[in-house]
């Protein structure tokens, strides 16, 4: 790990304001998309009663599923699930969707956040010297906090 000058820092955050920028863009998107998509998912979702796979099921444990982000813990080769999935595709469809069968948009819009995310991390690994291993948890988000923050502050003071 190297340790970049004050001007180095600087100089870095004005080269790479633009992926901040484009890191803020796919963040509102995606926030967007996910509350979009989850408005007409969740009377789908509503119908089904999704229960917890036996392999899943843990003594006094709740069978019923209440949360669709808990869906993983039902069996994915139910046939029920396998309509779900069918109505859920035929919603986005229904709202515009164009991507690819099976897919959800406020997935694809929470990967290009990542995506994003991504290509600021790099850069900032570049500036310090920091070997390509993966970043996670609470590391990965004061990263990306400590580069949001550095090249927006920048781009603030400049239109000021």
């Amino acid at each position: 790990m190297k340790t970049p000058t004050l001007q180095e820092f600087k100089r870095w955050s004005r080269e790479h304001y633009q992926l901040a920028h484009a890191v803020c863009a796919a963040t509102a998107f995606a926030q967007c998309q996910r509350e979009r998509v989850d408005a007409y998912v969740q009377p789908i979702f509503e119908r089904y009663g999704f229960e917890v796979s036996e392999r899943f099921v843990e003594r006094g444990m709740d069978r019923r599923i209440t949360d669709i982000k808990r869906l993983y813990l039902t069996d994915l080769d139910a046939p029920e699930y396998l309509d779900f999935l069918d109505e859920c595709h035929a919603a986005h469809r229904a709202h515009g969707f164009k991507g690819p069968h099976g897919h959800c948009p406020a997935l694809v819009a929470e990967d290009l956040q990542r995506t994003a995310e991504h290509a600021l991390i790099s850069a900032g690994r570049e500036l310090l010297g920091i070997e390509d291993a993966p970043l996670y948890g609470e590391n990965r988000a004061k990263m990306l906090d400590l580069l949001m923050g550095a090249c927006l502050k920048r781009d603030e003071r400049r239109a000021a």
